[in-house]
């Protein structure tokens, strides 16, 4: 992945780039859990490492995910995914990570957003 366009602001971290895969095969590698923790990196498994929990999802187009580090006492920081379908089967990719404090679900969620998305 070769960053098109990278920029810092304001604590906002924005990478853009297009991707030689189309929106739902990259779309798949985002919100299925197997293949997230493939590219993000493991899920909150009980080690340094970041973890993340999906907070909404708009189909083949949008993820949200709740950012979090173990090692911090920062609350969690909010990691949007977008996708745009490009020609050839491409998909044109914007990852901006903000300082702002992800929302978080209801308690009584009945589960994962993209459930009958996928």
């Amino acid at each position: 992945m070769t960053p098109a366009d990278e920029q810092e602001t304001n604590e906002t971290i924005v990478l853009e780039c297009e991707l030689d895969a189309p929106p739902e095969k990259v779309w798949r590698a985002l919100t299925v859990p197997e293949l997230a923790a493939e590219w993000l990196g493991a899920c909150g498994d009980g080690r340094d490492e970041p973890g993340y929990e999906m907070l909404d999802a708009l189909p083949f187009s949008r993820v949200r995910y709740a950012w979090h580090d173990a090692t911090a006492s920062e609350p969690d920081t909010l990691v949007t995914f977008e996708l745009s379908p490009r020609p050839l089967d491409r998909t044109w990719f914007r990852l901006t990570h903000s300082a702002e404090k992800a929302p978080r679900a209801a308690a009584n969620c009945n589960g994962r957003p993209t459930a009958l998305a996928a």
